[in-house]
């Protein structure tokens, strides 16, 4: 692996597991914000950051209203598939506060990643995607660290 990429792998690693830190001593120090306030911030400061950018790609403002503008008349039907999904991440980073305030940093993290098995049994099931041998075992492991730490907790 190159640098570039184990250092790309690396920053998200430490994104991904501060960001669960973070929310969960926000939660356990500072418990007087609003969850629904937290996520509706994040996603507006994100809709901030892309909107900007695809001002950028278009050549300015007026060029991406008018993109836009195309874009929503002639596909409208493909805003409307890709808006479910938009609701529920957004539903899901809500229940991300709620988890925070209510388990253990590494058990939310661990619970949360098995939104990754879930992924690959779905994709196999409807979508009839073949894993390889080292995908599957690393489920396995996904699967076995999951139920390591939440039997930690329970004893």
């Amino acid at each position: 692996m190159r640098w570039p990429a184990a250092a790309a792998l690396g920053l998200c690693a430490a994104q991904n597991a501060g960001s669960f830190l973070l929310m969960r001593y926000s939660k356990l120090e500072h418990a007087d914000y609003s969850d629904m306030v937290a996520v509706l911030v994040a996603e507006g400061i994100k809709l901030a950051i892309s909107t900007a950018a695809y001002a950028v790609e278009c050549g300015g403002l007026p060029g991406m209203a008018r993109s836009l503008r195309g874009d929503l008349v002639e596909r409208r039907a493909e805003w409307m598939r890709l808006g479910v999904p938009a609701l529920m991440y957004t539903a899901q980073n809500f229940l991300l506060f709620v988890g925070a305030a209510n388990l253990d940093a590494s058990a939310q993290q661990l619970a949360y990643q098995t939104k990754i098995l879930f992924t690959a049994l779905f994709a196999r099931t409807l979508l009839g995607t073949r894993l390889g041998s080292a995908q599957w075992l690393s489920m396995l492991l996904l699967v076995l660290g999951v139920l390591c730490v939440q039997g930690a907790f329970d004893a």
